[in-house]
């Protein structure tokens, strides 16, 4: 069993580079025909986010939000806050459909090529990373000189937080592409399951929110496997004080059990996929 794992994995290591072309060819293919092309993974969001500071954030004149950072109080612009949960939500949500297309759009590229499929759910989440990555700057030239936000002690958190998150993107795609292969309906599916995943996370409303809901609900919403990494994401990028050993604790621990067993549900049945092709 171990012989097979690790030649599995020095096989798709091998193959590295054409993960890697791969992605970045279905990202400029995606984009060449539009006029800003790669900047729709950060224009997406922003519009997103745009919406809901309309709705909640002026009309429910929710312009600032009293939290603490270090122990003290201070307020926090809502953009600031809503968009510290929403490119993190949007990564998830582009891994996602990644995933679902990475197998059932490539079934020429799988039927004359022979390798691990699981290099295919790989480049999407590389071609969803591209974008997020350059989002997390982008939120701090905008929200640096709305709500003087700026990198700090608690911005160092920001990588970690990050290699968590991906992992979790991982197991999640691998979980998604391995359900649409015989079960193509998941791709029209997927954009209702994100929208309600999307009310059910800190984005719109802060944690604190949940309070006196009732402990039946606080529970329900606090197993949401997106809450902790959200958590994290705001300390990282905000400097808001949360209980940090407790999110870091729980986001390791979902996308560990998601990543594994993600990949082991995806590898087992990668040898009964053409039949569904």
């Amino acid at each position: 069993m171990f012989s097979a794992v690790r030649t599995y994995v020095s096989d798709l290591w091998a193959r590295r580079e054409f993960a890697w072309y791969l992605a970045m060819g279905n990202l400029k293919a995606r984009n060449a025909s539009t006029s800003f092309g790669l900047l729709w993974w950060v224009i997406n969001p922003l519009l997103l986010g745009s919406v809901y500071w309309v709705v909640f954030g002026i009309l429910f004149d929710r312009g600032t939000l009293e939290l603490t950072r270090g122990g003290e109080f201070y307020e926090l612009s809502f953009l600031a806050y809503l968009l510290s949960g929403m490119f993190p939500f949007f990564f998830t949500q582009s891994a996602m459909t990644g995933g679902v297309n990475s197998i059932v759009s490539n079934t020429k590229l799988l039927a004359n090529l022979h390798f691990p499929r699981l290099i295919l759910p790989i480049a999407a989440l590389v071609e969803s990373s591209v974008g997020f990555v350059t989002s997390m700057g982008v939120f701090f030239l905008i929200v640096g000189p709305i709500n003087g936000i700026w990198p700090g002690p608690w911005t160092l958190w920001l990588f970690p937080v990050m290699l968590i998150h991906l992992l979790f993107n991982f197991g999640l795609s691998t979980i998604v592409a391995r359900v649409a292969v015989p079960f193509r309906d998941l791709n029209n599916l997927v954009p209702y399951f994100t929208r309600l995943w999307l009310y059910m996370s800190p984005v719109i409303y802060e944690a604190s929110f949940l309070e006196g809901k009732g402990e039946l609900v606080e529970r329900m919403f606090r197993l949401n496997p997106l809450f902790p990494i959200l958590e994290l994401y705001r300390h990282a990028l905000t400097g808001v004080d949360i209980d940090l050993a407790s999110s870091l604790l729980a986001a390791t621990g979902w996308a560990v059990v998601l990543s594994t067993l993600g990949v082991a549900w995806f590898v087992k049945y990668e040898g009964k996929m053409a039949r569904y092709l």
